[in-house]
Formats: structure tokens, C-alpha cells, sequence
């Protein structure tokens, strides 16, 4: 009797491996994870951005001393409407040179146009999503850290609120028209100006761990002012809300466009 059951027993085992062996949702594999190489190319136009240069653009002279602007939240659509937060997605994207900043440390000259994102599931995906500024709870809080936030990068001001907070976006430098010459400063910040964009992507972004994806947007400097008349207003921050505003508005409709996937 007792080897009927022992052989009953061994048969039953045999038969619930038999079942997970053809299990597909038991024996699916994990979804491997790839990298993807974001890069924001900053465009005058059809002229690639340059600092410390004579751009002629619509009858005045520019000359470009600083560009920068946070990136956050950056959010990946895939071919099923699934968004995937890459974690920790606060990145300063900048042109500039050495600047001060609101302590004794001098912030160096750098140009940083990329970011690499890591452990993005593999798939297909339509679309990008991220926004320009720092979202509220940071914004808000500056003793909390996240990504790439610091208050030793000069990007932030204390006349703006009740408490310092973070410069979303800063474009300097020199316009000039005729004999008359400005030294102009555009930055954007404050809650009600972090705005979000999106944008659809012209092929099909394919992330895999079998090599480095990569999208190229272009980021054209002369939409940043567009509706401005900087020679007569060449500053914009908090005490001008309305041309913060539109600077705000121009980032989020007009300033970036997708040029690659790959």
C-alpha cells in the first residue's frame, strides 16, 4: 500500500512540473531594460547655439552668455498608452560661463546637452513627456534633494517667494540694434510657469538591452523671447509676470521639437 501511494505521489509531482513547465506567464522571462540617450541641441533657427558669439537675427545683433533650464519629470508612452517615470528625472541642461552663485562658489563654464537614462523597460514607444521647471513640492522646499536639484548651481532666487526657490529657466547675454546696445536677462520661474510638454516621436522608439536608443531634440533659442520686444524690456522675472509668463508659454509650445529617433 505504502508503495501505491509513494507512486501516486511521485506521478502527482511530475504532473505539476509538466503543468509550470508550460506555463507561459510562470516561465515568462523577466523584461530585460535598455538605456536611452536623451539630447536637447540647442538651435538658433538653422545656426546651431553658440555663446560668445555675433548672431544676426532679424535685423539685431545677439550675443548668447548663458542658457539653462531644468528638465523634469520625463515620462516615456508606449505603443499601448502606458507611461513609464523614469525615477529621479531632474536634470539642468546649460551652455554657459563661469557664473556666480548665491554662495562663495563660483559655478564653472559647461555645456551639458544630454542625459543618459538607465533601466528603461524594453518596448515600443510613441511619445515623450517631460517639463521644464521644478515641480512644486521641490520648488517649494529646497532642503529636499532630488536628481541633479542643488542650490549650488546659481539657479535660484530668494525675491521670487516667501522663500527661495528655483530659477526654472535663465537666458543671457547682449542684443543689439543699430547704435543702441542692451544687456538682456529672461528667466522664468514660480509654480504657475512649470510646464509640461509633450511631444509625439516621427518613427518608433525601440528600447532593448542590445544597444543605447537615442532621441535628438532641438531646442531653438530665438522662440524663447518670441512675442518680447527685449531692446525696450530686456528684463524678465517675477516683478514682470506677464512676460514670464509668455517666456513660460513659449518653452512649453514653440521652443522644442523632436529631429531624430534612433
Amino acid at each position: 500500500m505504502k508503495k501505491i501511494l509513494s507512486a501516486i505521489a511521485v506521478m502527482a509531482l511530475l504532473c505539476t512540473a509538466c503543468t509550470k513547465n508550460n506555463d507561459p506567464v510562470l516561465n515568462e522571462q523577466p523584461t530585460a531594460a535598455g538605456q536611452l540617450s536623451l539630447t536637447f541641441d540647442a538651435v538658433l533657427g538653422s545656426n546651431d547655439f553658440a555663446l560668445n558669439k555675433d548672431f544676426l537675427l532679424s535685423g539685431k545683433t545677439w550675443n548668447f552668455s548663458q542658457l539653462r533650464y531644468w528638465v523634469s519629470n520625463v515620462v516615456l508612452i508606449n505603443s499601448k498608452n502606458e507611461e513609464y517615470a523614469v525615477p529621479n528625472a531632474y536634470f539642468l541642461i546649460e551652455e554657459n560661463n563661469a557664473a556666480e552663485t548665491n554662495s562663495a562658489f563660483l559655478y564653472p563654464a559647461n555645456k551639458r546637452e544630454e542625459v543618459l537614462l538607465n533601466g528603461i523597460p524594453a518596448g515600443d514607444y510613441k511619445s515623450l513627456k517631460f517639463s521644464v521647471g521644478v515641480p512644486e513640492k521641490y520648488n517649494n522646499n529646497l532642503s529636499l534633494q532630488a536628481g541633479e536639484l542643488s542650490q549650488l548651481n546659481g539657479m535660484t532666487n530668494v525675491s521670487w517667494m516667501w522663500a527661495t526657490s528655483y530659477i526654472f529657466s535663465s537666458l543671457k547675454g547682449k542684443v543689439t540694434e543699430g547704435p543702441a546696445s542692451v544687456k538682456f536677462a529672461v528667466e522664468t520661474g514660480l509654480n504657475s510657469n512649470f510646464k509640461t510638454i509633450k511631444l509625439d516621436l516621427p518613427a518608433v522608439l525601440r528600447i532593448s538591452s542590445a544597444k543605447t536608443s537615442s532621441i535628438l531634440l532641438q531646442a531653438d533659442v530665438t522662440k524663447v523671447s518670441e512675442g518680447l520686444d527685449l531692446m525696450s524690456s530686456p528684463v524678465v522675472g517675477a516683478q514682470q509676470a506677464s512676460a514670464m509668463s509668455t517666456v513660460a508659454e513659449n518653452y512649453a509650445s514653440k521652443v522644442f521639437t523632436v529631429k531624430s529617433v534612433k
